[in-house]
């Protein structure tokens, strides 16, 4: 009688990462009714409403905010971070999982 360990670090990782995939689709789920109309309304009526000098403001002030709350080169940290993070959970090529 063959006797496998319970706790195989592998059988971990298959369960660690059905979990993250089950709760991706849930965010995805969640998430593209919330960006669709900011793509499709929000945005082409701010255009609409704002100067190109206001919208150009706003963008400043975002950027400001931006090195407020992560610092100077904050958002190229935080990207190289998720970057780091998507190689470590193999989603890093986006190709692998994209029709062609």
């Amino acid at each position: 009688m063959s006797w496998e360990p319970r706790a195989h670090p592998g059988r971990f990782r298959s369960i660690a990462r059905q979990k993250l995939s089950r709760l991706l689709s849930f965010f995805v789920r969640m998430y593209r009714p919330h960006e669709a109309p900011e793509d499709t309304v929000l945005f082409p009526a701010l255009h609409a409403i704002v100067s190109a000098n206001e919208y150009d403001c706003l963008g400043e002030d975002f950027e400001k905010k931006e090195h407020e709350f992560f610092g100077e080169e904050g958002f190229e940290k935080i990207v190289d971070q998720v970057a780091g993070l998507e190689r470590a959970l193999e989603i890093y090529e986006l190709s692998r999982f994209t029709p062609h």
